[in-house]
């Protein structure tokens, strides 16, 4: 099995909605002891890990200062990292200062699209007084002082796509932002800026960082997300179908994205065998197999999207299956919930656990408590603390997909080991079984954008087929955004199944006839307060409020086709159907 060791050159964001020309963040590094870590010191940054004061966290020099008396010095195993967000909107400059001495192999930095998977750019520099921008999949060639301090500047503007670096007051190129390091077919995001202790020729670089300034130079276009309903009653008959919808608004100024997921209320799930079902992406053994430079703690997880799990739900999930590099004293098998925020993807919170002794191998852990697939996103994975120097996340020779290979080390979900050639699948999987139940809800669109004060229509469709009277169902709506103030918005479904000819539950008599009726239909009872018809898409076709004995409805406005007539009285309402000619 081939081993690899990944030496991750790792960047992160930063992006704010603030004002247009208003300084977003500034650090000159003069209000910490020299001496002392940066992260340790102020909390708006951090390392690649989230390990503030360890190896990856910079020091603060008074050896150095652009604007006295000190700045960040950069070297060893520093990886600063300055997080901002992920964000697809506004006009943005880093400006910072660089000293490269040249006793020194020379200094770095890089920008990403996407934390850790998608690099935006990266600048290399000689302590001999050169450096090259590669972007776009070329490289731009300037100079620049060594032994000296000069200004750095990035501009990007994410509405018009352009970005453009300029070194030591000299322009070295300009670019669509879109563009990676290495191509042209990026995104048009923002993540962030690193410095890393990294120089040309896979060197470690020693450089000292002062005067950081973040600016916003033009406001963001926000999106935001609201939702009309707070929760969705169904009453009607066996085998039948009715419809309600409910908007999706957009009030803010930039464009949101949303997806809708169903969850079931099972709360006696049949565990009969129907067949086990092997849940994985991996295509065979282990190929290679990745570790860190250090001992870390990591979450490996992969992800069965709700819209994959359509013929599971009622099933459960009974055992997760991990090839582990070597045998480790322990590690956990876990479950998680499903993530409420479409700007920084991954799984949830954890939501199961279950300690285990892992054997070098395969390991095949049953779940004490077997987890229900209620509908939502299934995540599972491993966790466990990797020894210095070891190579224990197995991946196969496949290609990684979206689900197949996420991992977290410190804080920050990553989704594929992207760097070098590891774009595989994790080798982690597992197995359900259990009798599905029928899903008797479709939510219509399930997912899309909503432009800047517009509006989607969502329409709720539930079936009670095979149902009997008195039965009740619930479910729920999880409508997630990538609003960052209000990512997720539940409403609660409920589906009661009635009777259509005989009055169990509201101790009120009505007639309607006749059954079937061609140019009118008669509605009787005890002092009507309203009727209301319904076709089988639940859309309402006829009210009349009243205070009476007795309504005639005309049906010349009506297709052939079979309605509810729902009866409300000073004691209850009744719901019948009749069909009309």
């Amino acid at each position: 099995m081939k081993k690899g060791l990944l030496f991750f050159l790792l960047v992160f964001a930063a992006t704010s909605f603030m004002f247009a020309q208003n300084v977003v963040f500034s650090d000159n590094f003069d209000s910490y002891t020299a001496g002392s870590h940066l992260a340790q010191s102020n909390s708006a940054w951090t390392t690649w890990s989230s390990a503030p004061g360890g190896a990856e966290d910079g020091v603060i020099s008074s050896a150095q200062a652009a604007s006295a008396p000190n700045s960040l010095y950069i070297t060893g195993s520093n990886d600063q990292v300055y997080p901002f967000g992920n964000y697809t909107s506004g006009h943005y400059t880093l400006t910072f200062n660089y000293y490269i001495p040249s006793s020194g192999s020379g200094a770095y930095f890089n920008i990403q699209h996407i934390l850790l998977n998608q690099w935006a750019l990266q600048c290399y520099f000689t302590n001999s007084g050169s450096g090259y921008l590669e972007v776009g999949g070329a490289e731009y060639n300037f100079t620049c002082p060594s032994d000296a301090w000069f200004p750095i500047e990035f501009d990007v503007d994410i509405d018009n796509n352009t970005a453009s670096l300029t070194v030591n007051n000299v322009a070295v190129h300009s670019w669509p932002f879109s563009y990676q390091s290495g191509n042209t077919n990026g995104t048009n995001q923002l993540a962030g800026i690193n410095f890393y202790a990294g120089a040309p020729n896979n060197a470690v670089g020693t450089y000292y960082v002062d005067d950081f300034v973040v600016t916003e130079v033009s406001a963001a276009l926000v999106g935001q997300f609201a939702v009309d309903a707070e929760n969705l009653t169904f009453s009607m008959y066996p085998n039948g179908t009715a419809s309600q919808t409910f908007t999706m608004n957009n009030p803010g100024t930039g464009s949101t994205d949303y997806y809708v997921v169903t969850t079931y209320d099972i709360p006696n799930p049949n565990p009969a065998s129907t067949g086990a079902v092997d849940m994985h992406y991996y295509v065979d053994d282990p190929y290679t197999s990745v570790g860190w430079t250090s001992a870390t703690d990591v979450d490996l997880a992969i992800c069965f999207p709700s819209s994959a799990l359509q013929q599971h739900i009622g099933k459960t999930l009974n055992e997760i299956d991990f090839f582990m590099g070597e045998a480790l004293p322990t590690a956990k098998i876990r479950v998680y919930g499903m993530n409420n925020s479409l700007l920084h993807p991954g799984p949830g919170a954890v939501v199961y656990e279950q300690t285990f002794t892992p054997d070098s191998g395969w390991n095949h852990i049953q779940l004490t408590t077997p987890y229900l697939i209620d509908g939502s996103d299934l995540w599972f994975g491993v966790w466990f603390t990797q020894p210095e120097g070891s190579y224990l996340a197995p991946l196969d020779g496949g290609f990684a997909n979206d689900y197949s290979c996420w991992y977290k080390v410190g804080s920050t979900w990553y989704n594929r080991f992207t760097s070098g050639s590891y774009d595989f699948n994790l080798c982690l999987g597992g197995k359900i079984d259990g009798t599905p139940i029928t899903p008797w809800l479709t939510v219509n669109p399930a997912e899309g954008n909503i432009n800047a004060g517009a509006n989607v229509t969502e329409t709720v469709t539930v079936n009670s087929n095979g149902m009997n009277v008195g039965d009740t169902k619930t479910a729920k709506l999880h409508c997630f955004s990538s609003d960052i103030e209000n990512g997720e918005v539940e409403i609660p479904v409920s589906l009661s199944v009635t009777d259509v000819s005989v009055n169990e539950y509201n101790q009120i008599e009505v007639k309607v006839y006749p059954n079937p009726a061609t140019n009118f239909v008669q509605v009787t009872s005890d002092q009507i307060q309203r009727v209301e018809v319904y076709n089988m898409m639940g859309q309402l076709v006829f009210e009349q409020f009243c205070n009476d004995s007795h309504v005639t409805i005309s049906t010349s406005g009506m297709a052939p086709g079979t309605y509810a007539v729902k009866v409300t009285a000073t004691n209850g309402t009744v719901t019948k159907q009749v069909v009309v000619k």
